[in-house]
This record gives C-alpha cells, sequence and structure tokens, in this order.
C-alpha cells in the first residue's frame, strides 16, 4: 500500500510540476525524476507478471575497471585524463595497443554489465506496458520508452544537458506524457486515482495554445 501512494504521489507531483505557471525549468527537472522513478519502479510491484528481470548494476563492475586501471597508471597513463589530438593526428582508431589482461577483463565486464542493463530496462518496459516479459523490440513499448526518454533527459541539466524551456516545450512533454498514462492505464485500470489531472493539464495547455494564436 506504501508503494501505491508514493508512486501516485510521483505522479501527481509530476502533473503538478508541468502544470506551474509560469513554467520554470526546476520544474521540468522535478517531473523528469518523478516520471522516470515511477515507470522504472512499477515493474517491481506488478503482481500478473513472472520473471520481471531486476536493473543491472553497472556501479561494481565500473569501479572496478576504474580500480584496475589505477593500478597499471604506470603503463596506460592516468585514467582522469582524455586524450585530445589535432585534427589528422594521434593514433588511428584501429590500431592495437598492448594493455594488461586484467584492464581487458574488467572492460568486458562493463560490457558485459551495460548490455544487460540495456535489455533488462526492454523487458522491465514490456512488463509494464503489455504484461509479458518481451525480448524482441515491440513498436508499443518502443514508443512508449521513446516518450519516457523525453522525460529522463530533463533530470541532470548540469550533465552537458540544458533545460531549455522553448515554445513546442510543454505540448511536447505532454504527449510524451499522454503516451505515457495512457499504456499505464491500459495496463494497471484503477491504479491512479485521479486521471481527470492529466486531462486538466492536457485542457490549459490546449487553452493557452489556442490564445496565443
Amino acid at each position: 500500500m506504501q508503494r501505491d501512494e508514493l508512486f501516485a504521489d510521483l505522479y501527481g507531483r509530476a502533473i503538478d510540476a508541468l502544470g506551474e505557471q509560469p513554467l520554470r525549468r526546476g520544474s521540468l527537472v522535478i517531473a523528469g525524476h518523478c516520471i522516470r522513478d515511477l515507470v522504472n519502479g512499477l515493474p517491481d510491484v506488478l503482481t500478473d507478471v513472472e520473471s520481471v528481470p531486476a536493473y543491472s548494476d553497472m556501479t561494481t563492475p565500473s569501479r572496478d575497471l576504474s580500480d584496475a586501471w589505477a593500478k597499471h597508471e604506470d603503463i596506460l597513463g592516468p585514467g582522469d585524463l582524455e586524450e585530445s589530438f589535432p585534427a589528422g593526428a594521434g593514433p588511428a582508431p584501429d590500431v592495437r595497443v598492448t594493455v594488461p589482461s586484467v584492464i581487458v577483463r574488467a572492460a568486458r565486464r562493463v560490457v558485459a554489465a551495460s548490455r544487460a542493463a540495456d535489455l533488462n530496462a526492454r523487458r522491465r518496459h514490456s512488463a509494464l506496458v503489455l504484461g509479458r516479459v518481451e525480448v524482441r523490440q515491440d513498436p508499443t513499448v518502443k514508443v512508449f520508452r521513446e516518450s519516457v526518454a523525453v522525460f529522463e533527459r530533463l533530470r541532470h541539466p548540469q550533465r552537458g544537458r540544458e533545460v531549455v524551456i522553448a515554445e513546442d516545450t510543454l505540448p511536447r512533454l505532454l504527449r510524451s506524457l499522454e503516451i505515457i498514462e495512457g499504456a499505464l492505464e491500459s495496463r494497471m485500470g484503477s491504479f491512479f486515482a485521479t486521471v481527470e489531472d492529466l486531462m486538466d493539464v492536457l485542457g490549459a495547455a490546449n487553452e493557452r495554445e489556442v490564445d496565443g494564436q
């Protein structure tokens, strides 16, 4: 029950953030976090889908690679410096170099974890949208994931993702939110107590668009 209330609260806070006037960049960041946590958490509380995979841990293999690199900096150089060369200079991308085998093994674990994370994320989203774990790319799940990604890009503006409020920002977000909400509502029925909140936000956005024309 507590988790149901949490997810409903996340949904409501996303709606509230997008409904603020004037719309602020901080509101978009809040909405991005709420939608991501909502979508990522719901598969774990579904009772009608078996074998929903957990998220793959990228932290441990990434840390292991960093630790292995640090132990061989005398050969590899500092791991916190990014090499840069003028155009046309430097080694070709396919030039082979010799590195300690422990680095190769650690890098392989990072690649494996990354691929597993991507596959498990698709499976979890398919469980949420379709009611089954689907490995193959499903068009409905693809549209759902693309809509979620619109919000995920808002979460960390300090990481090279500037949050900009343009004329089409709110309509674009509301279209994505409508796709997400529609998928969840079709799967979960009355999970959300106030679906009308979404309609209110959409209606207000439409009125603003008409007034602005």
